[in-house]
């Protein structure tokens, strides 16, 4: 029977077995499907099957938008396939900035100001941090001079370092400063005996502090970690206990994050020792339940669960290795990527592969503890004989570059980002080819995956674990064969600098903007990025610059792209059509952005908190691209 003529009810079914590109491609196949994307019955249907851990999916939950929500998830993984933003701006000029969860809080005049780019906030909070300490620091009555560096943002709370210096005394003072500058209240004020790579991590109810202690005889760190009650008040009474060594490069050996209500610590790295030791690696990871008495309640995970890879399979250039742990948008499992750049079975050139793990706290198999002794047992005695490992998964790993295609140099590529919900690495790269260090060209690169269609699909017989070369190359064929992959993909085009083009010289005036080059670095989460280049030097100056992958957010003062960019539409691995031309946002007028406004009363204005306008309506340089 044509699907034409399927009752309702059975189309529902049939939908909620395809994915979301397939739901999406159906729909534009005929008049007749448009409800698949339109209907809101269908829509929170397809939402909370496909994507139910979603922010489009909480968000649907409370505005009851299923339909505008669902076309907003898949556009934002489109523009993320596709390599095109829907946005890029320059949104401020600061000392020291950080990004988290949307929110960019950035120093400007030692001031600290914070902005809400996902919800397109057209005005910041403005906190006079001198101000607040003459409140609340008795030390700082003093004349002294003084910095700060901003550490950790999230649940309107935000985290940093209040560094004091006298001229009358030597030496230095160091104060841990949280503060809710929405509730106009100081959290916590504490001096600290070490900024040592120091880290938050909170939600609304506990904050964790730590940071590393100094290296030791063996050149080893370990970590000095203290949670406080932020409900209480009060700092819990004795520090959290790790390995004696694991990784200290935060984002590149080890991970702090906070899901649903537990503190998790995970590193790829045990100690310097075991590394050379050791064929096989594991990561290593605990959680604490945010809890007074949570430090009693330290768990792990069945560490067989956690396998990391095998040294047999080649070196690595650890320089490159970056990883992030994260919750997945279908099933709610929590995950770490993995970004190594390898050379794999004996190859002269390198590739960079991203390895997807998921990480269990669930009981262990009665024999698996038994599993993970032969394993290890097996790794020490034969080294340098072959190693039967553990076979990997193909969906969880995602072949990159190699250097036989296109080289890069680290210093070239400061940004490097991996979105799993629609499998694209994106990086950043400065694209220019000049030495002079001021012809700055940054530019956005990316390459993608999607499964190949049922009659792509190659019969996939698995080969016996025995020969290392054989078993590396045998799994990048399986990957070859179940998905279909295109890397190389740039935005926006280069110049040609026979042809006048004023609004893509104007765009790359925002991706680079004059007088501000060198030292980028930045920050990405699932659907926006933010970079900063400029001056190296303390206090000075640095562009920061928005990309957004989310066409919901609109900023005020952006204009419509003026010129055309189509030439450099990547071929999609989905359908081949660009999705912007096919699949409108409604509604099509923008929701206004939301006004931040001082809630206080009278009785309790804050003084050391006052509400301004946007600097990016004042810098006025940023285009959209929504259609």
């Amino acid at each position: 029977m044509s699907l034409l003529r399927m009752p309702y009810e059975l189309v529902s079914f049939v939908a909620r077995h395809l994915d979301l590109a397939d739901c999406r491609n159906l729909s534009f196949s005929c008049k007749t499907f448009q409800f698949l994307l339109y209907e809101s019955n269908m829509a929170k249907l397809l939402l909370e099957s496909k994507a139910p851990h979603s922010t489009e999916a909480c968000e649907a939950r409370v505005s009851k938008q299923y339909a505008y929500q669902l076309r907003r998830l898949m556009k934002r993984r489109d523009a993320v396939a596709s390599v095109k933003p829907y946005l890029v701006a320059n949104v401020a000029f600061a000392e020291g900035w950080l990004y988290e969860k949307g929110v960019l809080c950035y120093l400007r005049n030692l001031d600290l100001r914070m902005l809400d780019l996902h919800r397109s906030g057209s005005r910041e909070m403005v906190v006079d941090i001198r101000q607040l300490l003459l409140q609340d620091l008795e030390e700082s009555r003093i004349r002294h001079k003084y910095k700060i560096k901003l550490l950790h943002y999230s649940d309107n709370i935000v985290s940093c370092i209040y560094t004091l210096l006298r001229p009358d005394q030597p030496g230095r003072m160091d104060w841990l400063l949280v503060l809710n500058p929405l509730d106009g209240r100081t959290i916590t004020i504490r001096q600290l005996d070490s900024i040592s790579k120091p880290f938050v991590r909170n939600n609304d109810r506990f904050l964790y502090y730590g940071t590393a202690t100094e290296p030791d005889y063996d050149g080893s760190e370990q970590w000095v970690i203290s949670g406080f009650d932020i409900k209480a008040g009060a700092w819990l009474d004795r520090p959290l206990e790790t390995p004696e060594a694991i990784g200290t490069d935060i984002g590149s050996t080890v991970c702090f994050e906070i899901f649903d209500g537990y503190f998790y610590c995970l590193s790829n790295q045990r100690s310097l020792d075991i590394e050379e030791v050791d064929w096989l690696s594991y990561y290593y990871c605990l959680r604490v339940p945010l809890t007074p008495d949570g430090l009693n309640k330290v768990e792990k995970p069945p560490e067989p669960q956690l396998w990391r890879r095998d040294h047999n399979e080649g070196p690595i250039d650890d320089r490159w290795t970056f990883m992030r742990m994260f919750k997945d948008e279908t099933t709610g499992e929590l995950k770490v990527v993995e970004s190594r750049k390898e050379w794999l079975a004996g190859s002269i050139t390198a590739r960079r592969t991203y390895y997807t793990t998921a990480i269990s706290f669930d009981d262990p198999d009665k024999d698996s503890e038994t599993r993970r002794s032969s394993d290890a047992s097996a790794a020490k005695t034969q080294q340098g004989a072959v190693v039967r490992r553990r076979p990997r998964d193909a969906h969880m790993v995602h072949p990159g570059d190699d250097n036989s295609t296109l080289t890069i140099t680290l210093t070239k590529c400061p940004v490097r980002c991996y979105y799993s919900s629609c499998q694209t690495f994106i990086d950043l790269v400065d694209d220019s080819t000049s030495f002079d260090p001021r012809d700055q060209q940054l530019r956005i690169r990316g390459g993608t995956r999607c499964l190949r269609a049922p009659g792509e699909t190659g019969q996939w017989n698995p080969l016996p674990l025995l020969d290392r070369d054989q078993n590396s190359d045998a799994l990048l064929r399986h990957i070859d064969s179940l998905y279909r992959s295109e890397s190389g993909i740039f935005w926006p085009p280069r110049k040609d600098p026979s042809v006048t083009d004023a609004a893509l010289a104007n765009l790359y005036a925002i991706l680079n903007p004059p007088g501000y080059f060198g030292s980028p670095r930045g920050s990405w989460d699932e659907r926006s990025m933010v970079y900063a280049t400029g001056s190296k030097a303390a206090g000075g100056l640095k562009a920061l610059v928005f990309v957004s992958w989310d066409p919901s957010i609109h900023l005020a003062g952006t204009a419509p792209y003026p010129g055309d960019l189509s030439s450099t539409k990547p071929r999609s691995c989905a359908d081949g059509s660009h999705p912007r031309a096919n699949l409108p946002l409604r509604p099509a007028a923008p929701t206004p952005p939301r006004e931040e406004k001082d809630t206080g009363s009278d009785a309790n204005l804050v003084s050391w908190r006052t509400f301004e306008p946007a600097k990016y309506r004042e810098i006025s340089r940023g285009y959209h691209f929504a259609r």
